[in-house]
Parts: C-alpha cells; structure tokens; sequence
C-alpha cells in the first residue's frame, strides 16, 4: 500500500518537472523592460547619454531620441515653470530642444558646483592701472579684450594665462603679460566694448568718456582703424558687422556705418536721461537709462516700436539687461533682477536676487546678467556670483566667490568667465579640460 502510494507521488513530481515553463533566459539590456532602462539612465549624465549610451544599439538610441523623455528630465530638475514664461510663444517660433536644455542644465550644474575640481581661478594684477570697467570675450572665449579708466585696452590670448604652480584652484598672477595692449587707446575712460561678431571677430568697438566710439582690428594688434564722433560721453555700445549703435550720455543713441565714415547714419532720442546700456536681439535693440525706462527700437523699420516702458526700481536704476526668445531680464543697482515679457515688453515680475541690507551697509548692484538655454548667471558688484537653473522663479544652485569686490562687468562665453574689478584686475575661470595637461 505504501509502496503504491510512494509511486503514485513519484509520478506526480515527474508530471509536474516534465511540464514545468522553460527557464527564463539571463537578462540582459536587449531584453531588459524599457522601465528598468530608464530607471537606469535617471542616474547617468545627460551627456553621456546622448554622446556614448545612444550610439549603443538602436534600441538605445531609439528610447533616447523620445523629447518627452528630456522634458520630463528638465522638470524632475527643476520646481518652478520652464520655460519661464509659457505664453511668449518660443515653442512656437521655436522648436524647443529639450535635450539640449537637460545638457545644458547637468553640465553648468557640475561645473559650477564642483568649481574647485573644474575649473581654474586666475587673478591678473598690474596690467590696468586704474578700475578695469569693461570685459569682452570672444572666438569661444579663445580672446578677451579688457579696458578702463586707465584709458588703455588689452588683448588677451586667455589659454595663455597660466598659473605657475599647475595645482592650485586659485592664483594671482603680476606678471602676466597680454598678447597686445595700448595704454592710450583713448582719452578717457574705456566704458564699453562690443564685437563685430562675438564667434570669429575681426573687430571691436570700444566706447568712451572721450566723446567717441572707436573700431581696433584684432588682426593687426587692436590697430585704430576708424574714429566715430559722438558729441558726448559714449556710455555702451552693440553692433552688428559694420554697423554700431551707441548709447550717450546726452540721452540719444547714435548708429553708425563703418562703411559711411565717421559722423552717424542716425539718431533718436528714446528717453530722459543717460542711455545706460543697450542690448541687442534679432533686429531689435533694447535700451535703458537713468529715467528708469526700457525702449525697443527696430533697426530694419528704423523706429522706436516701445518706449517709455517702466522698470519698477524705486530708488534703483537698471544697470545691465539680458534678452533671450523667452525672457528679458533688467537688473538693477539694488540687487533686484526684473523680468519683462520678450515679445511685449511688459513687466511681468522682479526678483530680489540679493536682499537689501541695512543701511549702514552698501546694496548689491546687479552688474550683469547672462541667459543660456538652461541657465542664468548673475553678477554682484559685492564679489558674488549666483547660478540659476534658468526658469520661473529663477533657482538657485550654488554661488561662488569672486577674490575682490566692486565687480564691473561679467562675461560668459564657451564655458569661460571673466570679470573686471575696480581693484584694477580681472579674474579668468577656464575649465581645466581645455589647458593640454588635462587633454
């Protein structure tokens, strides 16, 4: 009896190993869930996703080529609005590269909060002899010119400053010498400078205390090659090739041709007090003064389109503007950065960047501001230097600080920033990648 029921249970565990499933296969990435994949990707750098994960396998680049994939990585990064202002079109007039937006954000974000391991800080001293008021870059940051109220200019290979001990983050150089420079390269103060084209240069526009605007060809070693006459302390300056508009002291701004000799092509009068800094954007220049106003002039139809617009400083003024398809941003002397709708112009909203302190104590004047896809960096003349995720509300992620005070101007380009000081210096930061002992 036992023995047929021993038998019979046998027979069971045969039945059931004879049709048990075939044994999985051992997982791999071909067979891998697309959700797993993505779990994984989440913890990868954007970069290399696009740049090494993507050219895998087809599978790959097919699951990586998904836009709503780098949407929703965009957003898991940030807590406010992207882009900052929904309704001012750029998805339509522009198709939106959200890829290019998530690499942009992750390789700003590990630069700059990793600045001692990626970059390297170099102070240059005892080039200037005055307050440096004016930094320009250029050729993908390979150049910068520099001037002052020392009345000079100077020509910078920036690959050639090097520090002299390879392993320090930070270090001030006395010595180091520019690739060109002219200490009487007006007869006042060097208050603005602006490139014919900022990627492949060939000249540069310097504006003057002196009553003029000034045109050096970089080819020749900053040669003066022709001498535009303002009538009044130029304060800032654009241009596009051959033509350059300033920004006087007088309240007019002036154009000029390069091609038309020295006296201006045009003027206009878009407000009550100084023309404090001009910027331009597509065919549009935006300018603002000391009556606290923001016009936009079109240079194709010849015409102001909006003036008299009001930036809500209280007892700022607005010292520096950036503009981009989705969004314009005016900071003002008071530390506050205000957002003016792109296409419309209207105000939309200010931004206490850097909060007022108390009155024993200096505001921090917001000396300049730059846009990428992804980010904004925002300069303080009190020596910090603030990184944005670049969305509504700005977010901030980290700050860094400058080695002196009084910071004049800032200028971002390819991955290389520098700044003028009152302290007659300027700081270089230069990823460490591109010098050849990192290569």
């Amino acid at each position: 009896m036992c023995d047929d029921i021993l038998q019979s249970v046998k027979e069971q565990f045969l039945d059931i190993e004879n049709n048990s499933p075939t044994i999985l296969e051992e997982p791999t990435f071909d067979n891998l869930p697309v959700e797993i994949i993505l779990k994984i990707c989440s913890y990868l750098d954007p970069y290399f996703l696009r740049n090494t994960v993507s050219k895998v396998c087809r599978r790959f680049e097919d699951i990586l080529a998904d836009d709503h994939l780098w949407k929703h990585w965009v957003h898991s990064k940030i807590k406010g609005c992207f882009p900052v202002l929904l309704d001012c079109d750029i998805l339509d007039e522009v198709q939106l590269d959200w890829e290019n937006v998530c690499i942009d954000m992750d390789i700003e974000y590990r630069k700059w909060t990793n600045v001692k391991d990626t970059m390297r800080h170099i102070v240059v001293k005892d080039v200037h002899f005055a307050s440096v008021d004016t930094v320009l870059l250029l050729n993908n940051g390979e150049l910068c010119i520099s001037g002052g109220r020392d009345r000079g200019m100077a020509l910078w290979n920036v690959l050639d400053i090097t520090p002299h001990d390879k392993s320090d983050n930070m270090t001030t150089l006395t010595d180091a010498k520019p690739k060109h420079i002219k200490y009487d390269a007006h007869s006042g103060w060097v208050w603005d400078l602006a490139p014919d084209n900022i990627e492949s240069a060939t000249k540069v526009y310097s504006a003057s205390w002196d009553n003029t605007v000034k045109v050096w060809d970089l080819a020749t070693g900053l040669e003066c090659i022709e001498t535009f006459k303002c009538g009044m302390s130029a304060l800032s300056v654009v241009s596009t090739d051959n033509y350059v508009m300033a920004g006087l002291y007088s309240k007019k701004i002036l154009s000029f041709d390069l091609r038309a000799g020295a006296n201006p092509v045009n003027s206009y009068k878009p407000h009550r007090g100084p023309v404090l800094t001009l910027h331009t954007h597509k065919n549009m220049v935006a300018s603002v003064s000391e009556d606290k106003t923001l016009a936009i002039y079109d240079k194709v139809a010849g015409k102001i389109i909006v003036s008299d617009v009001k930036i809500p400083t209280d007892k700022a003024y607005p010292v520096c503007i950036s503009w981009t398809p989705s969004a314009m941003y005016i900071g003002d002397s008071k530390g506050s950065l205000h957002l003016m709708h792109p296409l419309n112009y209207n105000h939309v909203k200010s931004h206490e960047i850097w909060p007022e302190p108390p009155i024993i104590k200096p505001s921090s004047k917001i000396t300049s501001c730059h846009q990428s896809q992804g980010n904004m960096i925002v300069c303080s003349d009190r020596g910090e230097i603030k990184f944005f995720y670049n969305c509504y509300p700005p977010q901030e992620y980290t700050t860094i600080k400058t080695s002196t005070f009084d910071v004049t101007q800032m200028r971002y380009l390819n991955g290389v920033m520098v700044i003028g000081t009152c302290d007659s210096a300027l700081e270089f930061w230069v990823p460490k990648e591109k010098y050849n002992e990192f290569s």
